[in-house]
């Protein structure tokens, strides 16, 4: 009897193979992994809400950027009379503004006054702007006076007056003449710029908080000075910048409050935001961006055809 002894290979299955059906990835884990559709439309549900968020945001800011129109209380208000009578106005000494250049200045409110010393005699004039900060903070002597035909003559201090019992207000102080008045007509200029709660004449340097802080001040007081006075020493526009400051701040913390107090915790988290890196291009580069060229130009015009207004032949140069 013969046995049927059947070898593997007649035991392969002859039938044509099914097509190759696809699998499943699996995971290290053992989880199916998702399919990549899925993290697409996450991602642009992602980034759909994130410019929604940064629109709502641009809304509120220009919001409120467009609601700084008038100061926290008229310039005018400030006192003829400080230090109890030691400064005054003098007589003819309350000027405005010419409207052009209030305008190229940027300012929505402005003042300049001549005071004089009751004791010493020392005449000084102070100018005050107010307006959006992105426009005020641009107008600074080291650009202006040149451009009216002054030079520096005198290394810039920075000097700090006090204000009360919080921090000292910091000013800049420089000297400058026109050529060929070197020795003979000296210009003597302190300035600084009140934004936020601050008094410094770096406003530059804060400029990502002009979108929730969107309101400045500036005051600049220039007097002449004789070559041989050391500035350093009982200077008289300190004092009379220790009079005027109080005088601000008093009005402003009594004043309602504005529009910048609205911004609420959007514009907390964005100022956080803005100290971190306060690092800026170069001047030159920085001003035209964010003032226009086209505003610098019109106030270089005016520089170099003398419109700027006058007070008793003397330039107010902003």
């Amino acid at each position: 009897m013969m046995s049927n002894v059947v070898s593997p290979i007649d035991q392969e299955d002859t039938r044509s193979p099914l097509p190759d059906t696809p699998r499943a990835a699996v995971g290290s884990g053992g989880r199916v992994a998702s399919s990549p559709w899925v993290w697409m439309t996450l991602a642009t549900v992602l980034l759909g809400g994130s410019g929604a968020v940064r629109a709502w945001q641009d809304y509120r800011f220009a919001t409120v950027q467009s609601q700084v129109v008038s100061s926290p209380f008229p310039l005018t208000d400030l006192p003829t009379d400080l230090a109890n009578g030691e400064w005054r106005v003098r007589e003819g000494g309350d000027k405005v503004l010419d409207p052009e250049v209030a305008q190229v200045a940027g300012c929505t409110d402005s003042l300049i006054r001549t005071y004089t010393n009751s004791t010493t005699g020392v005449n000084l004039t102070v100018l005050i702007l107010f307006g959006p900060a992105k426009n005020v903070f641009g107008h600074v002597p080291e650009v202006c006076y040149p451009a009216a035909g002054y030079r520096m003559v005198a290394e810039g201090l920075l000097r700090g007056v006090p204000i009360g019992p919080g921090p000292a207000a910091e000013f800049r102080s420089e000297v400058f003449a026109r050529e060929g008045q070197e020795r003979s007509r000296r210009e003597e200029v302190y300035y600084a710029f009140r934004h936020g709660d601050r008094w410094s004449p770096d406003a530059q340097s804060h400029w990502k908080e002009f979108r929730h802080r969107p309101s400045m001040f500036k005051i600049q007081v220039q007097r002449p000075v004789p070559v041989d006075e050391q500035r350093e020493v009982n200077n008289p526009t300190e004092q009379f910048l220790a009079a005027l400051l109080p005088e601000i701040e008093a009005r402003i913390a009594s004043a309602p409050k504005g529009p910048e107090g609205k911004i609420g915790r959007v514009g907390a988290v964005v100022g956080r935001w803005a100290r971190r890196d306060q690092s800026l291009p170069p001047t030159a580069s920085r001003l035209p961006r964010l003032v226009g060229l086209s505003r610098w130009m019109r106030l270089f015009g005016l520089l170099k055809t003398g419109r700027l207004g006058t007070n008793h032949k003397r330039e107010e140069v902003i």
